[in-house]
């Protein structure tokens, strides 16, 4: 069996210069990434400062707002009306038959017949008041009496006088007293009546 001799080396060593050439590399890279960024540093510093005005704000009033135009309205045209024509005047005035109506008949109411004096009572005229003889008093009364169904003067009353009321009065009186009639008739029966009597009251003597 033969032997073979080998000579074997430090590793030791060789570490330390491997890690010597990293740390280097590592230096020069930060080295330059220094210069560099204090290069730019620099740069920025050096350059010149840029000023900007700021202009103060004018006191002049604003401008007025402009001015709104109204746009025109819209043109609608009127509706179209169908104008009929009128109509031609019609006659207003006809002629009328004149006819005449039958004639109504009349009804006469039945007029009763009037009181008058009675023969056998007779009627005589009132006294003379002896007072108006004297004092020369002469006139004409009328008398409206009532005479009833018995021929009775059951009331009366003046209707023109003499002027003098003692004569009035006397005839009045004497009338209401002493005066008989026979009665008015409505178809044949007795009804009471007003009537009118004149007395004359005149001087002879």
């Amino acid at each position: 069996m033969s032997t073979l001799d080998f000579q074997e080396g430090h590793p030791a060593s060789s570490r330390v210069v491997g890690l010597g050439v990293v740390i280097g590399l590592h230096l020069l890279l930060l080295w330059a990434l220094v210069s560099g960024l204090a290069r730019d540093v620099v740069e920025a510093v050096q350059q010149p400062l840029q000023v900007a005005l700021i202009a103060e704000p004018s006191k002049e009033a604003p401008p007025p707002p402009p001015e709104i135009v109204k746009p025109p309205e819209a043109y609608v045209p009127p509706p179209e009306v169908a104008v009929k024509p009128a109509p031609a005047p019609q006659k207003t005035i006809q002629q009328v038959q004149t006819v005449k109506p039958d004639p109504v008949p009349v009804v006469r109411e039945p007029q009763p017949v009037l009181p008058r004096a009675d023969p056998s009572h007779g009627n005589t005229q009132p006294p003379y008041p002896a007072a108006s003889r004297r004092a020369g008093e002469e006139g004409r009364v009328i008398l409206i009496l009532f005479v009833s169904e018995d021929g009775k003067v059951t009331d009366g009353r003046i209707d023109t006088s003499s002027g003098f009321p003692r004569l009035d009065k006397t005839a009045l009186m004497h009338a209401r007293r002493t005066w008989r009639f026979t009665p008015a008739t409505l178809d044949g029966r007795p009804v009471g009546h007003w009537m009118k009597f004149a007395v004359t009251f005149k001087l002879t003597d």
